[in-house]
């Protein structure tokens, strides 16, 4: 039986996530002058979103097509193993408490977590750690509460949007952001701040970098050691006034010796103060941890409002992490194939006899394909584009072949910059990478027929599908306006 699952007539399917996500862009602009000021007031700012083609629905579940949207890398998530393993945890501690009732603060601590944030914390070779909430609250815990007022925070250009919330509410009010892992540009940064920051030369304040392992729009891999070997190089007469904060959530469990992530895969636990890692990806959970030492620790929850004011953990959620942490030990020949399927994703695509025409046309652009083979690892996170014209067609053919990836547009990446966001996991097989790749270079054959005039529409075949299902329900955008054009405009 194939890996890959056939379509029997449309791919759109009326209640279908393709289906929902396109409806919940129709204008409510007739539907909201009937409304109370208030709501008719949200309902305006909701269809400038609308009409931007960037409104947010809760989709359904698609369970008809290949998963490369996922973040169920090492495949935790759907696990057996990791299911087995969580019940068998729960059923050695019969008596646990469903809910914490309080934060950690008052009666909400208890034994079984902290032993849990001792372990984690070993595992990664930190000396403490603090489980929060998610990812997205780790990274504004630390911001908000590490930086002190006249302190610098250097960060990458593409840090995640948590992180840029975080530093927004930080007490240190010098910011400064450097071209994405450029590192000749950061050692001159950080010349540029010593110089110029009295405070930080006369080793009264700190900088403090914000960085990722594996960055999550182009799946690319932060240069780490070279970062801390060019701020130990500027500030070696100013020891411990430079600190490195990494965000590890795409890292974690895929990268390092079992799954440690990038600072224990490069052996940089004593160089980085802060670590944060996150559980609803690799391991199959949820929530996250922020790692340092005691201090790094006493400091969140000392100033950490998120974390002063909120309810703890329950036993269920901490169980979740626990057992996700003790099958990991388990995935290293998930970890290979995961590295191996990426391999092989960029050697079809690299070798096809259509990629130097796709390139060069500017209809197929794929950031790591470039040098992929001198990488010693090539990451399970990659992102596809093409012109900002036809991005939806190239969305709408790899669902049409039954591949699922997600697409990410403006607000999330700057205008023009649209792409697919594709995540190679565990459970995808080689014969589905395969198709995956022999997809892509269908829509770009049709794509080379449109402009060459030989084809038979103006548009690819699922995009005519699915502009013909919207005009049957008024709803307008996502291409459909430019597919009206003339052939040559595409």
């Amino acid at each position: 039986m194939s890996d890959v699952p056939t379509v029997d007539g449309s791919f759109i399917s009326p209640e279908g996530p393709l289906a929902t996500f396109i409806k919940g862009h129709r204008s409510q602009t007739e539907q909201a002058k009937s409304l109370p000021t208030f709501y008719r007031n949200l309902e305006e700012v909701l269809d400038v979103k609308r009409a931007s083609e960037n409104f947010y629905s809760t989709l359904p579940p698609d369970t008809t097509s290949v998963d490369f949207c996922s973040g169920d890398v090492m495949s935790m998530g759907r696990s057996s193993q990791h299911r087995d393993e969580f019940l068998a945890e729960l059923e050695r501690h019969p008596n646990f408490a469903l809910g914490t009732t309080s934060s950690r603060l008052m009666d909400g601590n208890y034994t079984y977590i902290q032993q849990a944030e001792s372990e984690i914390a070993a595992f990664h070779g930190a000396e403490a750690g603090l489980l929060v909430g998610s990812g997205f609250e780790a990274n504004l815990a630390i911001w908000a509460t590490i930086p002190r007022h006249g302190d610098v925070i250097l960060y990458d250009s593409l840090v995640h949007a948590s992180t840029h919330d975080g530093i927004r509410q930080a007490l240190a009010m010098d910011r400064v952001a450097f071209p994405h892992s450029d590192v000749d540009v950061f050692r001159d940064t950080l010349r540029d701040i010593l110089e110029t920051r009295p405070l930080v030369r006369q080793r009264k304040r700190c900088v403090l970098v914000a960085v990722e392992s594996i960055y999550s729009m182009d799946g690319d891999i932060c240069p780490l050691q070279e970062l801390v070997e060019a701020a130990q190089e500027v500030f070696q007469d100013h020891e411990g006034s430079i600190q490195f904060v990494v965000d590890e959530a795409h890292s974690v469990g895929f990268m390092g010796p079992e799954g440690k992530g990038l600072v224990c895969e490069l052996g940089l636990e004593k160089e980085i103060a802060v670590v944060m890692h996150s559980f609803g990806k690799a391991i199959g959970a949820s929530g996250a941890i922020i790692l340092g030492n005691k201090i790094i620790r006493d400091t969140v929850i000392n100033f950490g409002r998120a974390v002063m004011f909120s309810t703890a953990p329950t036993f269920p959620f901490v169980a979740a992490v626990k057992s996700g942490y003790k099958v990991l030990s388990t995935k290293a020949k998930d970890r290979e194939h995961v590295h191996d399927m990426a391999r092989l994703f960029f050697e079809l695509l690299t070798s096809h006899p259509l990629w130097p025409t796709a390139r060069s046309k500017g209809i197929l652009h794929v950031p790591l394909a470039e040098g992929w083979e001198d990488r010693v690892v090539n990451t399970h996170l990659l992102a596809i584009s093409t012109r900002p014209k036809s991005f939806w067609w190239m969305y709408y053919h790899l669902l049409s072949a039954s591949f699922r990836t997600f697409p990410v547009t403006y607000p999330v990446v700057p205008p023009g910059q649209s792409r697919l966001r594709v995540i190679i996991h565990a459970h995808n097989t080689e014969e589905q990478v395969r198709g995956f790749v022999d997809a892509i270079y269908a829509w770009v054959q049709e794509m080379i027929d449109i402009e060459a005039g030989t084809g038979t529409e103006p548009v690819t075949k699922a995009a005519k599908e699915v502009y013909d299902w919207m005009r049957q329900e008024q709803v307008d955008g996502f291409g459909i306006i430019r597919a009206k054009r003339k052939r040559e405009s595409c």
